[in-house]
């Protein structure tokens, strides 16, 4: 930041004795989170908080310090065609091409109609809010050290230079949904603050221009305005938005100077921050967040302002226990315990130990609570640096997104899927004009890359995602996943099963019987490959999508007879289960991702979609049959050896695919070998997580890493607990804490050393429960609301 003026700030900074000389501190590290020893060398790098509505990322430069603030509903508004994507029109010419093996012919034609029928819509992608800017004289630092907290949700940079000693703070409340910054110091703090628009490339220059009306900031009296005003302005979609801090101040003063506070030696600093999205630009948004930041009132004790000890308390009464509900101890030594992120992550390279695994553990559950709450986690969470994110930074549901969200449930965090149902129910009317509109079907589509609207932006001769028809069914999964973690029947009855119903129906309509008289689905896509000497991703019969079709139908049948409802229902779920193609395996014997005569294996490729059987459990069908147990153990096999050669390669998630398949078998050598690529090669110095080896920001894993630890831990399902089913042979002792498991369970505490496990768990209802473990089982009669303990050999 260029400072006008910035001799004569200086000057008054030097002349008000903002000298000294003051020993180094020995900074405490997080007992739960991580200390970093250089700041952030690119946005990527920053430590992060958020409280799943805003988010800020803190960059930790001394002395022109960035934090670059984000809201979860911010995506900009792209022209829009007035059209609507008719895919309907053109369905049988597409089924006819594919029977007659014009698989590539068959790719083109979405793309093609697309441009016939005029329909050019984009998503609207993710962007930031605004940079908050703090400019402090610069002086020798001695001392420096960032850190994150993860039990407080705290982002804090330290150091000691000549001037003095220096804390400052950020978090994002969840009691007050306010951003707050903390300036602390053993000596006089004066600095300059400002908010500035987020600076976008010259190769940006254009997306921004054509988006963005109007960024505008100023400063008055005690606060910071920012305003947006969006070119592109819909009834149903965001025309703007507006931020506001408020500066509170104790001793010393301050002055306004070129659109900055000044701040001219104060004792401590504190700014508060709101912003808001605007749907009516008519509203008086800046005052009404005044009024907000003015309502903050002082503490218990008789301040008269509000002071940072009391916000943080109110936020960390809610986010502490969401965090800290959850444990895992693998013994990490003390000494790699206490390495900052850059030494850690550093000697992974060579070797994973406990104390990393531990760490990614609590980093990616503590990402993924921050980022969810108003909506569930986009692709960068709630968190963005750049204009232009990849794919638009939207919500990616054929992988994912369900990565990012695996960990809600396990990991004891049930409430924050609210926002993932509440996304997309208030999208169900889309998604039933889109399986209309693309497959002359009742029931519900959902796209394979969505953010503000539900329909289909992704056409291509390639990338043919229009012919992902899976996104619904596997929605729906995690809709029934939160009925048999928490019992919770009138969500199953009003949420759950409806939205399962609708997911149903478009199965109903879409598949037809072929010359075997079995159901085929045509067309057919499995994320995002295409069978071996073929150039086209379309095809018939991907086994994904039988895999979903068929969950989504037990699911739905189960659900209907708790309920007591929909007997005729049942009856043609039934008939249509028992008309579904039969899973197959290859001359390789490895289980084939296409149930279609022609159709090829092609292991190189970071999508392992013929497993989603495993992602979440066994389903039936593979704990009928132990030769499709070993078929899927042979095709992780061949997905291992060509990761290997990548070195891990591109889309980490697709690492977690392998991996929670691994464990739901229980092999332990092919789960534990990708956890340590997830815990090694993925993660930032702000320990955020990325989408491929050392780049592109993305919390996808963030999720999924933290859930395949505790399925490899302790796996269930209603009335049965998997204990240690996949346990590397390096973790010879640990213990995890506070899981939820199906049908009402805590796992309190499991603990295992020397061959001996020792488990506590806790039902919330009466019930006979199975516990399963190597070498045998024993069966509990669990008691509503009592603790029951169970030791075995192992």
């Amino acid at each position: 930041m260029q400072m006008n003026n910035k001799p004569i700030f200086f000057a008054i900074c030097f002349l008000l004795g903002c000298s000294g000389s003051y020993a180094q501190s020995a900074f405490e590290k997080p007992a739960r989170g991580f200390t970093s020893w250089q700041p952030a060398e690119n946005w990527e790098q920053s430590l992060l908080s958020g409280n799943g509505t805003m988010g800020a990322m803190v960059t930790g430069q001394p002395y022109e310090e960035t934090v670059i603030l984000s809201h979860a509903a911010l995506y900009l508004p792209q022209k829009r065609s007035g059209k609507v994507f008719d895919q309907q029109q053109g369905l049988a010419g597409i089924k006819e091409l594919l029977l007659a093996g014009k698989y590539k012919d068959a790719a083109v034609m979405p793309a093609k109609m697309r441009e016939q029928q005029g329909y050019d819509d984009q998503r609207d992608p993710f962007i930031p809010a605004f940079d908050l800017k703090i400019s402090q004289q610069s002086s020798n630092v001695k001392n420096y050290q960032r850190a994150v907290n993860f039990e407080t949700g705290e982002a804090v940079v330290q150091w000691v230079d000549d001037l003095g000693e220096y804390t400052r703070k950020v978090f994002v409340s969840r009691a007050d949904s306010t951003v707050v910054v903390s300036l602390k110091s053993k000596g006089k703090i004066n600095c300059a603050i400002n908010f500035d628009q987020r600076p976008f490339t010259w190769e940006q220059a254009a997306f921004v221009k054509a988006g963005v009306k109007q960024m505008h900031s100023v400063a008055e009296d005690n606060w910071l305005i920012f305003n947006s005003e969006f070119n592109n302005q819909y009834a149903d979609g965001l025309k703007g938005y507006t931020g506001v801090g408020r500066l509170i101040q104790t001793g010393g003063t301050h002055q306004l100077q070129n659109g900055k506070l000044v701040v001219i030696g104060a004792d401590e600093v504190l700014l508060l921050i709101k912003i808001l999205p605007q749907t009516d630009l008519r509203t008086d948004v800046k005052a009404l967040l005044k009024t907000q930041l003015s309502a903050f009132a002082g503490n218990e004790n008789g301040a008269k302002q509000p002071d940072y000890e009391t916000l943080l308390a109110r936020h960390v009464k809610i986010h502490g226990p969401l965090f800290s509900q959850v444990k895992l101890d693998l013994g990490g030594s003390a000494e790699e315990r206490n390495l900052n992120s850059e030494a850690l992550i550093l000697r992974g390279n060579t070797a994973v130990s406990p104390a990393l695994i531990e760490r990614v553990f609590d980093a990616g559950r503590y990402n993924i609570l921050s980022a969810t709450g108003l909506m569930p986690p986009n692709l960068q969470g709630l968190w963005s640096g750049t204009w232009t994110s990849p794919w638009s930074s939207g919500f990616t549901t054929d992988g994912n997104l369900p990565a990012a969200i695996s960990i809600l449930l396990p990991g004891h965090l049930p409430s924050l899927l609210k926002g993932f149902f509440n996304y997309h129910e208030k999208m169900m009317e889309a998604y039933r004009k889109e399986s209309k509109q693309l497959y002359g079907t009742r029931g519900i589509h959902i796209p394979a890359q969505i953010t503000t609207r539900g329909v289909e932006t992704d056409f291509g001769p390639v990338w043919c995602l229009t012919y992902w028809t899976g996104a619904a069914g596997w929605t729906a999964n995690s809709f029934n996943d939160y009925y048999l973690y928490t019992g919770d029947k009138a969500f199953l009855k009003d949420h759950a099963y409806p939205f399962m119903k609708e997911a149903a129906l478009f199965y109903e309509d879409f598949l037809s019987a072929g010359s075997d008289g079995k159901l085929m689905f045509i067309p057919s896509y499995s994320p995002e490959n295409n069978p071996a000497g073929m150039d086209s991703q379309v095809t018939i019969n991907a086994t994904m999508d039988v895999m979903i079709a068929k969950q989504l139908l037990r699911n739905c049948i189960a659900a209907a007879k708790i309920l007591k409802t929909d007997a005729v229902k049942i009856a043609l779920w039934e008939k249509m289960l028992v008309g579904m193609p039969a899973y197959e395996v290859n001359e390789d014997g490895a289980l084939k991702e296409w149930i279609w005569e022609g159709l090829k294996d092609n292991y190189s490729h970071r999508h392992a979609s013929q497993l989603y059987a495993l992602y979440d459990g066994v389903d039936a069908d593979f704990q009928a049959n132990p030769a499709l147990v070993k078929a899927a153990e042979v095709l992780i096999d061949k997905k291992l050896a060509f990761r290997e050669a990548e070195g891990g390669g591109e889309m980490a998630f697709g690492l977690v695919q392998l991996g929670t398949a691994a464990a739901h078998i229980g092999n332990a050598v092919q789960a534990g070998k990708l956890l340590n690529w997830l815990a090694s090669k993925y993660w930032t110095k702000g320990m955020g997580s990325y989408h491929n080896v050392k780049e592109l920001f993305n919390t996808d894993i963030s999720g999924g890493l933290p859930y395949l630890v505790t399925q490899m831990l302790c796996s269930s399902e209603p009335g049965v607990i998997n204990v240690l089913p996949a346990l590397p042979e390096s973790w010879e002792k640990g213990e995890i804490e506070g899981l939820l498991l199906r049908g009402q369970i805590t796992l309190s505490s499991l603990k295992w050393e020397k061959g001996e496990v020792h488990l506590i768990v806790k039902s919330a209802i009466d019930q006979p429960v199975k516990i399963k473990y190597k070498g045998g089982f024993k069966q509990l009669n669990l008691k509503a609301g009592s603790r029951q303990e169970v030791s075995f050999k192992w």
